[in-house]
């Protein structure tokens, strides 16, 4: 439950060396050396993601400092970072692991470093920057990190702090000169970081890394063709409506090459290390080409990100007919997307179409099987998903329920038990089935007579909580709906037609401030073990910072989307 506090430094470098300035008749026209230094200090770090990475993530702009600061500031709990540290050093005597012990140490210590953090003076004194400009992205399958520091020997003396804190103690070499220290001494492959031009860099290397390989983890040798050549960056950002702020992708199609046909230096030298043959894919090529045009790979980036709000967003990218698949499982669900109420949570699914959806790639892969050895799961899996939805539960309900949406408008504590009011929409096809169905479990809703476009109709069972809200139903052609604490038949009518949400959404979920500040009340209120008094303050401190969290899978044009987005008060 507990909040993970990190200063995300994520960050870039200030900016690049001058073009020689001998006379050649290749030499860059000026106007051609300015366009390039633009572009450089625009996003520094592209320039060193080769165009043909299997996967990057970078920033193209930042918002200012003070702007990432307040936001920071404004999510953070009070006291949250000191009450983390002091659990993880409880924890320090329970660790016999010699690498976990070290890692927990090394957090520790990073955390003691944030602590007394105040005002961005105080970031900058860490040599810290706040939302700068960063890059993680691979050379070959090899990964490198880097971030734009805002005073290298301050963030240098910082670092020694840490290390020593950590007790670890990093060698030091040299290459190009460069110095770059060596986190890790045994292995095959050791963890490197260096401070060059206003910049930390981390990466993982073989022991015995070429100098040649080395230049290029750096930055002293750059890549032929860059993202920032190609601007494939932005063309990500536009194709899926990404801001500038944080944006890319894993190519899986490339990954998968470069596995198999290792075309960088990078990816040879760890397989090497690691004593790993590149993948034998000689005779599995048309089913490689078969999965990565299906699913081409992941977009990650944020549609939103400022003061107020932030939406962070991951695609799975696949093929239009996938799609066209997946929209057919969507149903119309009343109230599923809506962010009415302090909290929902909604689901809509169409299982008998996912029941032959499942069934038609079981079939396409009985009549057209992964031919190579290391796919030949695959083949199988089909079978064992297909004989797991066609199972009585689903079989009985899948053909009269095909969505819900649970919302939430009161939460409180009556008499020793927590109370809810709310609505719950079941949607259906032939709601007289999910009827008959649902009276299996309380009889007395069957007994009721409903009926679609009849009267608001009262529950009363024996099988409810005694202070629980009245219970009432309603039906409608296409969907049941129950409303605990809401007895107005017209309000409940108007919740059978509520509306329909346009996004084709498989699930949809929100939670308010005002919920959370319920569910702390609450639980003060509940005798339970397994939550204390700190984790009660954290929940009340969410109500105080957050206005709404909201969270979604839907399906687009792209694939599939799966989404998170933060409002703050």
């Amino acid at each position: 439950m507990k909040t993970k506090l990190s200063l995300a430094v994520s960050l870039a470098l200030l900016s690049t060396g001058l073009l020689s300035a001998c006379s050649d008749d290749n030499e860059p026209t000026e106007a051609a050396t300015q366009e390039e230094a633009a572009k450089n200090n625009v996003a520094p770090m592209l320039k060193y993601i080769p165009a043909d990475s299997p996967y990057f993530m970078a920033t193209r702009e930042v918002l200012p400092e003070q702007d990432i600061f307040d936001i920071f500031q404004r999510t953070q709990p009070n006291n949250s970072l000191e009450t983390d540290l002091d659990e993880l050093r409880s924890t320090l005597p329970e660790i016999d692991d010699e690498v976990q012990r070290s890692m927990m140490t090394l957090l520790i210590a990073m955390g003691e470093e944030l602590v007394g953090v105040e005002t961005l003076e105080d970031v900058h004194a860490l040599g810290l920057k706040m939302g700068p400009q960063g890059a993680i992205y691979g050379l070959g399958i090899l990964p490198v990190l880097r971030f734009e520091l805002h005073d290298e020997d301050a963030f240098r003396d910082t670092l020694e702090r840490i290390l020593a804190k950590a007790e670890i103690n990093p060698s030091k070499a040299t290459t190009n000169g460069n110095d770059y220290w060596v986190l890790t001494q045994e292995g095959p492959i050791k963890a490197i970081l260096a401070i060059i031009d206003q910049q930390l860099l981390m990466s993982v290397v073989p022991q015995d890394a070429s100098d040649e390989l080395l230049a290029q983890i750096l930055g002293n040798s750059l890549p032929d063709s860059s993202i920032g050549d190609t601007g494939a960056l932005a063309e990500i950002e536009q194709r899926h409506g990404f801001t500038p702020y944080g944006a890319g992708q894993i190519d899986s199609s490339r990954v998968l090459n470069e596995l198999s046909t290792p075309t960088h230096t990078g990816t040879q030298a760890l397989m090497d290390a690691v004593d790993l043959a590149p993948l034998d894919l000689s005779s599995c090529q048309a089913d490689i080409d078969r999965i990565t045009s299906r699913f081409p790979g992941l977009a990650m980036g944020a549609r939103e990100y400022s003061l107020d709000r932030m939406e962070m967003n991951l695609i799975l990218e696949t093929d239009e007919d996938i799609v066209s698949d997946l929209r057919a499982l969507t149903t119309q669900v009343p109230g599923l997307g809506s962010t009415e109420g302090m909290a929902s949570f909604g689901l809509g699914l169409d299982l008998p179409i996912l029941t032959q959806t499942i069934q038609k790639y079981a079939r396409e892969m009985r009549e057209n099987p992964f031919s190579c050895d290391e796919l030949q799961e695959l083949n199988s899996a089909w079978n064992e998903i297909n004989m797991a939805v066609n199972n009585p539960i689903t079989q009985m309900i899948g053909p009269s329920l095909s969505g819900f949406n649970a919302r939430i408008d009161s939460l409180a504590m009556k008499n020793g038990d927590p109370i809810a009011t709310g609505i719950l929409a079941l949607a259906s096809q032939n709601p007289m089935s999910l009827l008959s169905t649902a009276s299996a479990f309380l009889p007395e809703l069957g007994a009721l007579g409903l009926e679609p476009g009849g009267e608001t109709k009262k529950i009363k069972s024996m099988l409810l909580p005694p202070d629980m809200p009245a219970l009432y139903a309603a039906m409608s052609d296409s969907a049941i709906v129950l409303g605990a604490g809401i007895s107005d038949s017209a309000s409940l009518q108007d919740e059978l037609e509520a509306p329909i949400s346009e996004r084709d959404l498989l699930l949809h979920g929100h939670m308010t401030g005002e919920f959370y500040h319920s569910l702390a009340d609450v639980m003060e209120q509940v005798e339970t073990e397994d939550l204390t008094q700190s984790d009660i303050e954290m929940f009340k401190q969410y109500g105080d910072i957050y206005e709404s969290m909201e969270y979604w899978l839907e399906v687009d044009d792209a694939g599939v989307e799966m989404s998170f987005s933060l409002e703050l008060k």
